[in-house]
């Protein structure tokens, strides 16, 4: 489902605001609402929404028009087919078409895919709000894929604070081991009225007496309910029947009334409206065919008066054709004289220069005329011999030139011949020991070398203990290992001894604390302890044995006493069972305590043994190598320096073998060059210094007297090649004047015009110019005079064809034939367009006799469904007859149902049940047996009454066995508790196993979807962030799976970890595939955003933009902004540019 458009007739502060979103293409449906803030995109959004589910009754968008006045419609796209709803604020009737027809709700409802408003606007109108509660669930749920796959799907962005709550409401009423909760507390108040209720003295006798009572009363009770609910249900049955008997007649009247079209269909599949289509469209039809029958006769009579020149095409292609003469005809008449004085005008010309060049005679200046070719030739002779006289000249020049350089090479080369001293073979040494390798090997070596002994002093440094330093290393017999395992040891210990130290001072002080609490119960008095108790039972026992041995009444008054005071001592034990009790469990405490103490006093004693132990094998360490005194740790962290310094000192001694080459060979570098150096005793890097100086001025010096000697050599051979030069330069200049006079011979037979000629040849082009042009007009001319006499002769011939009369000129004769083809043209004009009208008429008249026939057709196939003596001959007919099935299916269905519910309120399985029920009654009988079991039903109620009062009553006697009401409130408030218990048992279950329920459905669709969602996410998350994310994970953590985002570099973070921005992207993303969800289960509505690029920087908004264009490939996307760049980046970025509509 699409919107095709949206009008906001009257709604929010908008009038007849609309938006058209067109049809759908193959392009993305993405559109773009823009407008300034506070402009309405908000309203836009709601309103659409109003449109789909209705308007509330506290309705917010009221204040500018009134509530009853709202309306808001549009064009909807559902399955193909455009439909026009409008939406009004009525208690019924509120969603009507565009004839103002009331639609039932499920005209839209059925296309929503069952969601509710609210549901809507969560999944699918996403805003500000949405995408930040989105980015903190993502936090909540601890990245769960579950949750956050459920809370995108469903549109619950607070997912987990819903389930949390539940939880934490489930916590609260019980969770085991708390003693706070509201189970624990009524737990503990129920504990303590029975205790109260068993505390006080009751009467066994009575108690049983009125417990028979009671169970007597109870089955009274039950009895005359169970009398009562029989005549209950007979009475309800006897009604039914009686309210049956007139559904009854009312069924057997419809079959009566339906057994005339029992051979009508049971559906109709047309409207019996839409045949009133097809009556106004076969009126038309024959209106159309007398009308155009009409008019067809009437347009063939105005074609046959019409007169049409025929082969009309042929004089206008001739006219065509002549128009090119036609034009040239006109010039020649206007430039014909002109053209002629121009002819002799040049011939003036050519005169004059041949005058210039020293020839009189006018006959002879066509011999000056040469072709281009020939005067090309002559050119080049001349540039020929031009060119050769300036390369001798500049020869000469050269070889002056190079005579002068050849006397300063040789000066040159005595100066530097004279100022090289005698060489030291200085570079040979600094090849021989490689210095550039050395020099750097020799300052590497250095600087490992006191790094090393730095490093191995600093280390040896860290071994001083006050004042005692080393200067060796010394030897340490216990390893590294072995010193840190006596620490760990020795902190084991310690802590063990803490711990069994705090553990005997506990034990002590509850030894203590349980012998003060015995001191105190034995001074309330008259308790007999346990001893005393079996005591006082073995003097009983001795005074029976004496008694049964004396049989007398000494003895018997004896045991008499004994007995007494044991049993008065039991008695009494009896009344202060719960000290006894208490007194017994100290007893016991004190003794575990006791026990307790004396353990841990003896793992003490192990603990500070083994400590012992640990100390003097540190002291007879320490003292092996002079140290002082010093705990475990202490010698622990020695031994590790220790080990630092010799590893250091060794590698000191690997350092100097390592570099030892290097300093050997610069000590002889050092002893070879010493004899060339100016200075005594120089180190490695002064004496690399002077050699390298020395060395590289002995080159240059060599390499200045090099350089003069190859400069003359040079010189001396650039010398003899110019002299040959020179040579060859006079030779091509004669050649050339020798070229250049046979030319002048060849073209004007001797050479006396040379000189004229060499200063230029542009009098020679001049007059072949001229000539040129003189021939060019003479040609025209020639050519004007003969178009003329063409176009005369063709004109002619065509006015004497097509009997057009004559003219003066050509010209006239020309215009009088173009005069003739636009009158004829506008008549056969008007000839085809009666043709092309009476077409149409025919065309017309043929539709309208198909019309009629596929009405008829339509009429015979549709006639098919109803029986053969059904009138459907007409329109008509067929429509009144479809009308009367329509009522008759309206009737059936309406049987039907009466006798479904007859079913239902007699409880039968069939219609012959219902009427075997009904057989043996009527509804005198029927009303007259409901007379009677309302007057029994009286009589049983007040039984059950009597019965209840009976049962109450021994029940309250029951309570007030003892004459006190204490009991009836204790009996009474442990009811309550006992219900208030129930409760919150029930409660507890309820919220804990709707808890795992949703944790289980949840989990489903976690399995179910993870894999498709995930991809669609994974994919949207990519483009989002351009690339910084491109994977994302499931990485199993107890009893869930969480979710883990890969970064472009592989580095693995969870959605609690990314900044805000980034998880708003995530939430975006998982939004975006749980709509590419809804979409393949069948599921497409149109999906808007209100301005929620807000936050973000140009990057994302990018990013966001093909997102939603993405959106808008699988259904409809509408994005709401009052920010111009977010449309400018929408325009840029998108394949294909989304629509922009402005507020």
């Amino acid at each position: 489902m699409r919107f095709r458009k949206l009008s906001l007739d009257r709604f929010g502060h908008f009038t007849d605001q609309s938006f058209d979103f067109g049809a759908v293409t193959e392009n993305p449906d993405f559109h773009i609402i823009y407008g300034p803030n506070e402009a309405g995109k908000t309203t836009t959004m709601e309103g659409a929404l109003r449109l789909l589910y209705g308007f509330p009754n506290n309705e917010g968008y009221q204040f500018k028009h009134l509530r009853k006045n709202l309306q808001v419609s549009g064009m909807v796209e559902i399955d193909g087919q455009t439909r026009h709803f409008t939406r009004l604020p009525k208690k019924s009737g509120t969603l009507v078409d565009e004839h103002g027809s009331v639609l039932p709700e499920a005209a839209l409802s059925s296309h929503l895919a069952g969601l509710s408003k609210d549901d809507y606007q969560k999944l699918l109108c996403l805003d500000d709000a949405t995408l930040e509660s989105g980015g903190e669930e993502i936090t909540k749920a601890s990245g769960d894929i579950g949750r956050l796959l459920f809370s995108a799907a469903a549109g619950v962005s607070d997912l987990s604070t819903v389930l949390q709550g539940v939880r934490e409401d489930a916590d609260a009423i019980w969770r085991k081991g708390r003693s706070k909760t509201r189970v624990a507390e009524l737990k503990r108040a129920l504990t303590e009225v029975e205790r109260d209720i068993r505390d006080k003295d009751v009467s066994a006798n009575a108690w049983k007496g009125l417990k028979r009572d009671v169970a007597s009363a109870v089955e009274d009770e039950r009895t005359a309910r169970h009398a009562r609910d029989t005549l209950h249900k007979r009475s309800a049955q006897v009604s039914a029947m009686g309210r049956a008997f007139p559904i009854l007649a009312e069924i057997d009247a419809l079959k009566s009334e339906l057994q005339p079209f029992a051979a009508y269909p049971e559906r109709l599949d047309f409207n019996p409206e839409t045949l009133l289509a097809h009556m106004t469209n076969d009126a038309q039809a024959r209106a159309d065919l007398d009308r155009l029958t009409k008019e067809i006769a009437d347009m063939s009579a105005r074609l046959d008066g019409l007169e049409v020149v025929k082969n009309l095409e042929d004089l206008i292609a001739g006219l065509n054709a002549l128009e090119d003469l036609s034009a040239r005809d006109r010039t020649a008449s206007q430039d014909l004289t002109r053209r002629s004085q121009e002819v002799k005008t040049l011939d003036a010309e050519l005169e004059k220069v041949a005058r210039d060049l020293g020839v009189v005679d006018g006959d002879k200046v066509d011999s000056l005329i040469l072709s281009h070719s020939q005067i090309t030739q002559l050119n080049d002779a001349h540039d020929a011999v031009a060119q050769a006289c300036n390369d001798a000249r500049g020869q000469a020049r050269e070889l002056t030139t190079l005579q002068t350089r050849r006397d300063q090479a040789q000066a040159a080369l005595d100066h530097e011949t004279a100022q090289t001293p005698r060489p030291t073979g200085i570079a040979e040494v600094l090849g021989r020991y490689d210095v550039d390798h050395l020099a750097p090997a020799y300052a590497s070596a250095l600087q490992a070398l006191s790094a090393a002994k730095n490093t191995a002093q600093t280390s040896l440094d860290a071994l001083a203990i006050g004042a005692l330093h080393f200067k060796r290393l010394p030897l340490c017999s216990i390893s590294e290992i072995k010193a840190r395992e006596w620490a760990s040891e020795a902190a084991e210990i310690s802590q063990t001894l803490r711990s069994e130290e705090a553990a005997y001072q506990k034990h002590t002080d509850d030894v203590a604390a349980y012998a003060v609490q015995i001191e105190q119960i034995m001074k309330k008095g008259g308790v007999v302890a346990d001893g005393d108790a079996q005591a006082m039972k073995q003097r009983r026992d001795l005074a029976w044995d004496a008694h049964a041995s004396a049989l007398d009444a000494d003895t018997a008054q004896a045991f008499v006493a004994q007995m007494k005071a044991f049993d008065a001592a039991q008695d009494h034990r009896l009344l202060q069972a719960q000290d006894l009790g208490q007194l017994r469990q100290l007893i016991h405490s004190k003794a575990e305590a006791q026990t307790r103490a004396q353990q841990a006093e003896a793992r003490m004693t192990v603990a500070r043994a083994k400590q012992k132990d640990i100390e003097d094998r540190v002291t007879t360490a320490v003292a092996d190598i002079g140290l002082p005194q010093m705990s475990a740790d202490e010698w622990s962290d020695w031994v590790a320096r220790h080990a630092v310094a010799a590893q250091d000192a060794r590698k000191l001694v690997h350092l100097e073998d390592t570099h030892s080459a290097a300093l050997d060979r610069a000590a002889a570098f050092v002893r070879d060059v010493s004899e060339h150096l100016s200075f005594e005793d120089p180190t490695f890097e002064s004496a690399v210094s002077a050699a390298r100086a020395l060395a590289k001025s002995e080159m240059q010096t060599q390499s200045a007297l090099s350089k003069a000697q190859e400069g003359l050599a040079v010189v001396m051979q650039d010398l003899a090649d110019r002299e040959t030069l020179y040579e060859t330069a006079l030779m091509v200049q004669e050649k050339a004047m020798t070229a250049w006079d046979t030319a002048l011979v060849a073209h004007f037979g001797q050479p006396s015009i040379g000189p004229a000629l060499m200063a230029s040849l542009d009098p020679l082009r001049a007059l072949r110019q001229i000539a040129d042009k003189r021939d060019d007009v003479a040609a025209r001319v020639t050519r004007m005079k003969a178009d003329q006499t063409q176009f005369s002769i063709a004109v002619k011939d065509l006015a004497e064809k097509y009997e057009v009369a004559d003219a003066d000129t050509a010209a006239a004769r020309f215009t009088a034939l173009r005069a003739f083809v636009v009158s004829s043209q506008t008549t056969q004009a008007q000839a085809e367009t009666l043709k092309g009208r009476i077409e149409g008429a025919e065309q017309d008249h043929r539709a309208a006799q198909r019309c009629l026939e596929d009405i008829a057709h339509h009429i015979s196939v549709l006639s098919e469904t109803f029986p053969e003596d059904a009138p459907t001959h007409t329109l008509s007919d067929l429509r009144q007859t479809a009308l009367t099935a329509q009522s008759v299916i309206e009737k059936r269905g309406t049987r039907a149902k009466l006798e479904r519910d007859l079913m239902a309120e007699l409880e039968c399985a069939d219609m012959d049940a219902v009427r075997r029920l009904l057989s043996d009654s009527s509804p005198a009988t029927t009303q007259a047996e409901a007379a009677t079991l309302e007057a029994d039903l009286v009589t049983a109620e007040a039984s059950v009454t009597k019965a209840t009062e009976i049962r109450v009553g021994a029940e309250h006697g029951l309570a007030q066995v003892t004459g006190n009401a204490d009991i009836a409130v204790l009996n009474e408030r442990k009811a309550t508790l006992e219900l208030e218990l129930e409760d919150a048992a029930v409660t507890f279950l309820e919220l804990s196993l709707g808890h795992r329920l949703a944790d289980e459905a949840i989990r489903r669709y976690r399995d179910t979807h993870r894999s498709g969602m995930m991809a669609a996410t994974e994919k949207c998350f990519a483009m989002l962030t351009q690339g910084a994310y491109t994977r994302l994970i499931a990485q199993p953590e107890k009893d869930r799976e969480i979710l883990l985002a890969v970064d472009a570099n592989g580095v693995t973070k969870q959605a609690a970890e990314m900044s805000k921005g980034t998880r708003f992207q995530l939430y975006l993303a998982l939004r975006a595939a749980a709509h590419e969800q809804l979409v393949k289960e069948g599921n497409c509505l149109p999906f808007f955003c209100d301005d929620i690029f807000e936050t973000f920087d140009e990057g994302r908004t990018s990013a966001a933009c093909l997102v939603m264009e993405d959106i808008g490939r699988r259904g409809q996307a509408i994005y709401l902004t009052h920010h111009q760049h977010v449309v400018d980046i929408a325009l840029k970025v998108c394949k294909v540019p989304p629509t922009i509509h402005r507020i």
